[in-house]
């Protein structure tokens, strides 16, 4: 499969783990936290192949945001985090207090007949 989809072999995927720790290029997280294999991570445009990332990573970060446009709004997103803010707050508020209804009973009634 690794070879038809991505030209490389399972030694080569192995390799590529190795050199990750055996972690997800992103997060960080061990490759056995996941039921399934880390992801082939490639360039769409190219077909570099980049390193090995799990679902998360692969699907809903680096999958929404191809190529350099990607990288720059990470770098961007990364910017914003690290400047100053406004120095307003939302207020907290008080937790409401849970207030259960009491469940109706219902008066079950035996017919005679």
């Amino acid at each position: 499969m690794l070879m038809y989809t991505y030209g490389i072999t399972a030694e080569q995927y192995d390799e590529l783990l190795r050199k990750q720790d055996g972690n997800c290029a992103v997060c960080g997280r061990h490759h056995l936290e996941f039921a399934r294999k880390l992801a082939t991570d490639h360039d769409h445009i190219s077909g570099e192949i980049r390193g090995l990332l799990c679902e998360l990573c692969n699907r809903k970060i680096i999958g929404k945001l191809r190529g350099i446009e990607g990288a720059e709004i990470f770098r961007k997103a990364a910017a914003y985090l690290e400047k100053e803010h406004t120095g307003w707050f939302v207020p907290k508020r008080k937790k409401k207090k849970c207030r259960r209804k009491k469940k109706k009973q219902l008066k079950v009634g035996v017919l005679h007949v």
